[in-house]
């Protein structure tokens, strides 16, 4: 009996040690699987290879230390590293390695380095595009329901009395609008018969608050539909900070893309749905695009 306390003692101690040694080896894991660059613009066709997997290369792909890409002949690349350090240009053919600092060209010419968002953001840092968006918990209720509400809805937004537009799925009907602060106050409310309303001069909204607005009518059956959203006024130094940094229409693709995940990031889902839209009706044929100019 004297030894039996001993030894599963050890044999306790043995097993947390373990588990403690899978914890660290996990979380060293998921580090070492942080993307450090995007794909922010992709002209013709490349394979990713990564993990011993070979798939083909899609503008806005999440890439990690490690990763490889093979360029076809023809073929161009911009390459934006996540921690703002820069973008890389390519061209095909090619064949390059993605490294935690800065990507190196395996085969074929070296990369054009050039700054992110063409030097005026300084250190911007960018997250993943997936990350940032699964990470957005603004509030957009009944959106997919007869009425949906278009704008703002679930984001900051940088107009200091936004426009409030909605859809319906059937047309003719008359509209209550309400509009609330983080309270309960009712700030606003009105019915009409139109898709997008415009604030009283006297309603003045304040920076950092959340506000709900909602829409809801009642069909000539007598069915009643309602949906509501969040929103809130982004700061005034966050707003100079947007048109500071917006890309003019006609800018490089990369650009306009670094530019609308920086404004996902910060919850400027209006704005960016913008940017998105228009870059989608160029690249017609990128589903992930038209993803983001629906969402």
């Amino acid at each position: 009996m004297t030894n039996t306390v001993p030894t599963c003692a050890l044999r306790a101690g043995r097993f947390a040690a373990l588990l403690v040694l899978l914890w660290v080896h996990g979380l060293a894991a998921a580090a070492t699987a942080a993307p450090v660059a995007m794909v922010s613009d992709l002209q013709g066709k490349g394979a990713l290879i990564a993990g011993g997997a070979r798939t083909a290369l899609a503008l806005l792909a999440d890439l990690e230390a490690g990763a490889q890409v093979e360029l076809e002949a023809g073929s161009r690349m911009v390459l934006l590293y996540l921690d703002g350090s820069g973008e890389y240009v390519f061209s095909g053919p090619a064949l390059i390695a993605v490294r935690p600092q800065q990507p190196q060209a395996l085969k074929g010419a070296a990369a054009q380095k050039r700054s992110i968002l063409g030097g005026k953001a300084g250190d911007v840092r960018l997250k993943p595009l997936g990350t940032v968006q699964g990470a957005l918990v603004m509030r957009s209720v009944g959106g997919r329901g007869r009425i949906r509400l278009v704008s703002p809805a679930g984001t900051r937004t940088v107009e200091a009395s936004p426009e409030f537009r909605w859809e319906s799925e059937q047309a003719g009907l008359t509209y209550r609008f309400e509009l609330t602060d983080d309270t309960g106050k009712t700030l606003h409310e009105s019915e009409l018969t139109g898709t997008s309303l415009k604030l009283p001069a006297g309603v003045r909204l304040a920076e950092n608050v959340p506000y709900t607005w909602s829409v809801s009518a009642r069909t000539p059956d007598g069915r009643r539909s309602s949906s509501s959203a969040d929103f809130s006024i982004a700061p005034v130094s966050l707003r100079q900070q947007v048109t500071a940094l917006r890309p003019a229409p006609a800018a490089p693709v990369s650009e306009r893309v670094a530019y609308a995940s920086w404004l996902e990031q910060l919850e400027l889902k209006d704005e960016a749905r913008g940017i998105w839209r228009a870059l989608a009706a160029e690249r017609p044929d990128d589903q992930r695009l038209q993803a983001l100019a629906r969402d």
